[in-house]
C-alpha cells in the first residue's frame, strides 16, 4: 500500500497534500432575489462565481477594461466585474443584465445558460488548452484493469457541478451500462452489481482517499493528471477515459442587442492577433485565445441532456 504521494517533486504526507485545484464555490444553497439592471451600452460587465473576489478582480478587470475600450473606442468608460457566490445568483444576473459575459467549464456553463436563457457563444483556451477530457484512475497494485472491475466498489468524484470531476466520468460510466448509486459515505454497503460514488470536494481529497484505500478509483481532468510528476503518475493506472469537450465556454446575457453580441464576439476572436490583446489574454488565467465551438465538441451535451435537466431544477427553484 502506498502511504505518500510524490507531488511536484516533494514527498508529502497524506495529511498535508496541498490542494491541487482551486474549486469555485458553486453552492446551490443561497438564492438571491432577481435584480433589474441597466448597464451602459458601451461598457462590458464580466461575471465569475467565486468566494475570492480579490483574485477574480485581478485576473478579470484587465479583460473587462480591454473589451470596453475596444467596444466604445474611449478610455473613460468604466468596466465592471461582478462576483457571484453561486450558480443561482449568476443565472439571475445574466438574465437581468447585471452580468453580460460569464466564463466556466462546459457543465456549469450550460446549466447557467439554460437557467438564464443566455447563449453559449465561444470556447476559451484557458491555460492554453483547447479541449480536455476525464480519466478514471486506480492504484496500479490493486489489480484492476478495466471499468467493469469497479462493480461492487466506490469511486470518488470531485463535486456535483464539475465537468471533468463528475459530468464526463458519470456519463461515460452510464454509457457503459453500469449502475451508479450515490453514497453518503465511502463505507456504505455496495452490492456486486452497482458502483457507489461519493463526492470528495476536490482532486486533492480524491487522491488521498484513493491512496489510503477509502475508494477504489477516482475521476479527474486529463490536464490535471498530466500535471502530476511522472513518478506519481506511475503509481496509478487509467482504466477509463472519456471523450473530450472544450476547456471553457463563453456565456452571454440574453439582454444584449444582436449588434453588441456581434461586436463582442469579433473582439474576443481577434484578441490573440494583437500584442495588446495577447497580453490581456495571458493575464486572464493564462488564456491563449477564444474560438468558435467545433460542432463535434458540442454534440456531447445532447448525450448528457438528462443529467443537465436533473440539475436545472436546483438552479431555477
Amino acid at each position: 500500500m502506498i502511504t505518500f504521494l510524490q507531488y511536484f517533486g516533494k514527498t508529502i504526507s497524506l495529511l498535508t497534500v496541498p490542494i491541487l485545484i482551486s474549486c469555485q464555490q458553486k453552492s446551490l444553497e443561497t438564492p438571491t432575489p432577481n435584480l433589474t439592471f441597466k448597464p451602459s451600452s458601451s461598457s462590458v460587465i464580466l461575471g465569475e462565481i467565486s468566494d475570492d473576489p480579490t483574485e477574480v478582480f485581478e485576473s478579470f478587470q484587465p479583460l473587462a477594461d480591454y473589451l470596453t475600450k475596444q467596444l466604445s473606442g474611449e478610455e473613460n468608460i468604466t468596466a465592471k466585474v461582478e462576483v457571484a457566490p453561486n450558480m443561482e445568483t449568476m443565472a439571475k444576473w445574466l438574465k437581468s443584465g447585471k452580468v453580460e459575459l460569464y466564463f466556466d467549464s462546459p457543465y456549469p456553463a450550460f446549466l447557467v445558460s439554460e437557467a438564464s436563457d443566455a447563449e453559449v457563444i465561444l470556447s476559451r483556451w484557458k491555460g492554453g488548452v483547447s479541449a480536455y477530457n476525464s480519466v478514471i484512475i486506480t492504484l496500479r497494485d490493486q489489480g484492476m484493469k478495466e471499468i467493469n472491475d469497479l462493480r461492487g466498489k466506490t469511486i470518488a468524484f470531485e463535486e456535483n457541478f464539475s465537468t471533468s470531476g463528475y459530468m464526463l466520468p458519470y456519463s461515460y460510466l452510464k454509457q457503459q451500462g453500469l449502475n451508479l448509486i450515490e453514497k453518503t459515505s465511502d463505507n456504505q454497503w455496495i452490492s456486486e452489481n452497482e458502483i457507489g460514488y461519493v463526492f470528495s470536494g476536490n482532486d486533492n481529497n480524491s487522491l488521498q482517499w484513493l491512496v489510503s484505500g477509502r475508494v477504489a478509483a477516482m475521476a479527474m481532468g486529463s490536464v490535471d493528471f498530466e500535471k502530476l510528476p511522472a513518478e506519481t503518475r506511475e503509481q496509478f493506472i487509467i482504466i477509463g477515459e472519456t471523450r473530450s469537450v472544450p476547456r471553457h465556454m463563453v456565456v452571454i446575457s440574453p439582454t444584449l442587442s444582436k449588434h453588441k453580441i456581434r461586436k463582442l464576439k469579433k473582439i474576443l476572436l481577434e484578441m490573440n492577433e494583437s500584442k495588446s490583446g495577447a497580453n490581456i489574454l495571458e493575464q486572464f488565467e493564462e488564456s491563449t485565445k477564444f474560438a468558435e465551438i467545433p460542432k463535434h465538441k458540442s454534440d456531447i451535451f445532447q448525450e448528457i441532456r438528462p443529467l443537465i435537466n436533473a440539475n436545472l431544477k436546483n438552479i431555477e427553484e
